[in-house]
Formats: structure tokens, C-alpha cells, sequence
């Protein structure tokens, strides 16, 4: 017969902080089973009967700092001879500020970054539309430093930080964060070879995932903001088996352990990295895949570096600071959702809402005006550079055909094609001079983009 004990658990995020949680029980004299849940924010043991009442004084010690607060649960001293745990205590989560708090606090960190944003979008847009499968160097490692402040990736700091508090030392310290790094570039490399033996997907392939990123932002965001459940506690999640790889892999005292440490944070729970580890696997390519992943490392070694060194995280959990990532997580998804509605070919987007409301503003040149050859032609011409469409708004007649000239000056990455989904039009562009003809039937918008959606402009056919 085996007594079970239950603590109700405050700082709990992700999946990885059942295991980071389930860990540190383990190490309690007489335990046979641990199981935290993060549905329920509660942590569940099984002991023997014959082993002392558990004192997690030493488990506070060493989690606290990590952010994560314990309170016995009443009456849940029990006996049992089940084979599992079932902590899974219907009640609602203490802690919360009400809701209305935490909307204006929402609301006050969307509208103070989407100003910063707007101020500062012209000078960084080569970097932050990117987020694709065709995404630049600079917008993974962006991606990455954003996930290394974030509370999605407590586990893996609380993983480091414990290996390295266990075996201290510069070459310990160093190996982790070279086997990380080369792990997420092999781990890389093999996600873009498996997705190069994929089939070429379709644009509307592309629009699917876009917008399934873009829905996967919106959740994490919206959860940093304290609005919405996390997606792991509404059960998308990485089975518990394989993170607990890690676990073993960090138990090892073989000379090379640290590496494999390192390494094995590839397959920690966590929704920046397997949006990260998705995004190569779409690439398409193992040298893409590899320079993906090694950038999101690279992002993410900062930080992840000085909590393994000195064991600095709770800051990182301020409610600033939660606010802040939420709030530029909501952003991000606003134009991948905007990006993948595009691509799918849908005349109403988000942006094109807001781009209505802004062209009543819009300055002479914000719309190129046609001009008409000898052969009765619409010409309109365009420049692709810096990730944006210079001008992104252009006007043209129905009925009238129209020669489009695009002067390709930086077609790399997400701009080295342009769609008009609603036409079937694609085209895959190239340095210089590019042409596409098309006759317009009827009034309207056309909306295009990039192969992805990630920049975008429209036609306002008269």
C-alpha cells in the first residue's frame, strides 16, 4: 500500500515544466511515481508507506528561483494500490489577476509594441516579415533571441542550469552550448532532407502553413498575456517519452555528456522550437534547414548562456516581460494569419482591412498610376527590395491587358516569387527586369504576395 501527495503549482507554462517539476520530485526518499499536470497546475507523488512524510523544502529551494511556487493540497493524504497518479483535481488556477486586468494590461502591451512596431517596421522589414520557410538568417536568429525571454523556454535554462550547477566547470559550460548549437544544426539539416524528399508543395500548401503558424502564434501570445490556455494544457504536446530522453542523456558521466546535453534540447517541448524545427522541415533543404536552426541556436545562446553560467532566470519571468513577448507573439501572428489568407487567395484579410482605412491617408505616391503603350497595354511598374513592394498599392482598368514590370533589385528569400492566387498566377523572380501579363475582368482588389504571404500588395482595379 503507497500513500499519494498533492501541491498545487504556480508558474507552470509549458510541458516542459511538468518534466522540470516531475525531476525534482524524483529525487524525494521513497517515491514510486510523479506526475505534474499542467492542466490542473498541480503535482501529484506516489511514496511508499513505509517512507517519511515528504519535505520538498530543498525542491523549493532549488525551483523557486526557477519562478515556481507550492502549496500543499488539503485532505489528499491518501492510501492507494492504483499503478498511476490521477492529480487531475478539477478546480480553477490560483494566482490570476482578474480578468479585466489582464485584458487592459493586453491591450496597453499591443498598442505600446504596435507603435514601437510601426515606428520601427521600415527600418527592420527585411527581417521581421520573414518568418517562413524561405526566411532569412536574420529573422531566425530574431526568432530566436524572442523564444530565449520567454517563459516557453524556462525548462530548457532550468535543464542547463541544472546539469551545469551538477557538474560545474568552463568545458562543462562550454560543451553544453556547442552541443546545443551543433545538434540544432545537424537537427536542422536532417528535418530540411526529410522535407526535400517531400513532394514541391503548392502555394496554397504554403498559405496552410503560414496560417497555421500564424494561429500557433496567436495562442502562444495570447497565452503570455494570460488571456488563453497554453496549447500543451489543451493537449499539443511532444509525448513525455522523449523529452525524458533528455533527462537520461543529462544523467550520463561519460567525457562527452555535456555534448549530448547540449544536443538534446533539440527535442525538449517547446512552440518556438518546433515552429522553428517545422519552418526547416518546410525549407525543403538540408544546407536551409541546418542555417535555419543554427541561427534560432544562435538567437537563443545569449541568454540560454548566462542562465547556465549564472543562474539568473526569475527576472525573466516579470510580467513585463511576459507581456512584452505575448504582445509581439500577437503581432507575428497577425501577419502570418494576413500572409496565409493572402496566399490562399481570400479578398479579405486583416490587412487589407487596415490598408482600406490607411489609403483615405495614403499620399500621391503610395498608388503608381498606369500608363497606357501603343498597343493599348497597361504598363505598371514596381520594385521588389529590402522585403517590401515599392509602390504595394497599384491601380489599374478592367477589361484593359496589363504588362506588370517588376525590377527585381533583392529577390532573396521570401521575395524570390510573386502570386496573385486569385488569377493562378506565379512567378518565380530573378535579378533585373521581370514581366508578367495578365487583363483584368472586373472591378475589385487583387491582392498579391510573395510565395508565402509574407509581403504583400494589391491592384485596385477601376
Amino acid at each position: 500500500m503507497s500513500r499519494i501527495y498533492i501541491w498545487h503549482v504556480r508558474g507552470m507554462h509549458c510541458a516542459s515544466c511538468e518534466r522540470v517539476i516531475e525531476q525534482a520530485f524524483d529525487k524525494l526518499p521513497g517515491i514510486e511515481e510523479t506526475e505534474a499536470s499542467l492542466r490542473q497546475n498541480r503535482i501529484g507523488i506516489r511514496i511508499a508507506e513505509t517512507a517519511p512524510e515528504p519535505d520538498i523544502s530543498a525542491i523549493e529551494q532549488e525551483l523557486t528561483p526557477l519562478g515556481y511556487r507550492f502549496e500543499r493540497e488539503q485532505d489528499t493524504t491518501k492510501p492507494s494500490d492504483k499503478k498511476s497518479i490521477d492529480c487531475a483535481i478539477p478546480g480553477a488556477s490560483a494566482g490570476k489577476a482578474p480578468l479585466g486586468r489582464r485584458i487592459l494590461h493586453a491591450v496597453t502591451a499591443l498598442a505600446v509594441l504596435g507603435a514601437i512596431g510601426a515606428i520601427l517596421l521600415p527600418t527592420f522589414r527585411s527581417i521581421i516579415p520573414s518568418v517562413s520557410a524561405n526566411a532569412s538568417f536574420g529573422a531566425l536568429f530574431v526568432f530566436g533571441v524572442i523564444a530565449s525571454v520567454s517563459t516557453c523556454l524556462a525548462s530548457t535554462g532550468g535543464y542547463l542550469l541544472a546539469y551545469t550547477s551538477a557538474a560545474p566547470g568552463l568545458r562543462n559550460t562550454i560543451g553544453v552550448h556547442v552541443g546545443r548549437l551543433a545538434g540544432f544544426i545537424l537537427g536542422g539539416a536532417a528535418l530540411g532532407a526529410i522535407g526535400s524528399a517531400i513532394p514541391s508543395v503548392s502555394p496554397s500548401a504554403y498559405g496552410i502553413l503560414a496560417l497555421t503558424l500564424g494561429i500557433a502564434f496567436l495562442m502562444i501570445g495570447l497565452h503570455h498575456l494570460d488571456l488563453v490556455p497554453s496549447l500543451a494544457s489543451l493537449g499539443i504536446r511532444m509525448p513525455k517519452k522523449i523529452s525524458r530522453l533528455a533527462d537520461h542523456v543529462s544523467a550520463s558521466q561519460h567525457p562527452l555528456a555535456s555534448l549530448a546535453v547540449g544536443a538534446a534540447t533539440f527535442i525538449l517541448p517547446c512552440g518556438f522550437t518546433q515552429t522553428a524545427q517545422a519552418l526547416a522541415l518546410a525549407s525543403g533543404s538540408p544546407l536551409r534547414g541546418a542555417i535555419m536552426m543554427g541561427a534560432f541556436a544562435i538567437g537563443t545562446l545569449p541568454v540560454l548562456a548566462g542562465i547556465s553560467t549564472f543562474g539568473r532566470f526569475a527576472s525573466l519571468k516579470h510580467p513585463i516581460i511576459r507581456l512584452t513577448i505575448g504582445a509581439i507573439l500577437v503581432i507575428f501572428a497577425f501577419g502570418q494569419i494576413d500572409g496565409g489568407l493572402t496566399v490562399l487567395g481570400s479578398r479579405i484579410t486583416p490587412g487589407g482591412l487596415l490598408s482600406g482605412v490607411a489609403q483615405a491617408f495614403a499620399t500621391p505616391t503610395d498608388t503608381q498610376a498606369q500608363n497606357t503603350t501603343d498597343q493599348g497595354e497597361q504598363v505598371v511598374r514596381m520594385t521588389v527590395a529590402y522585403g517590401a513592394y515599392q509602390p504595394k498599392n497599384l491601380t489599374i482598368k478592367a477589361g484593359v491587358p496589363v504588362r506588370w514590370e517588376i525590377d527585381g533589385k533583392d529577390v532573396s528569400g521570401c521575395a524570390n516569387s510573386i502570386i496573385i492566387p486569385s488569377l493562378g498566377i506565379e512567378k518565380k523572380l530573378v535579378k533585373g527586369k521581370n514581366v508578367i501579363t495578365f487583363t483584368p475582368t472586373k472591378p475589385g482588389t487583387l491582392p498579391f504576395s510573395c510565395g508565402m504571404g509574407m509581403i504583400r500588395g494589391s491592384f485596385t482595379v477601376t
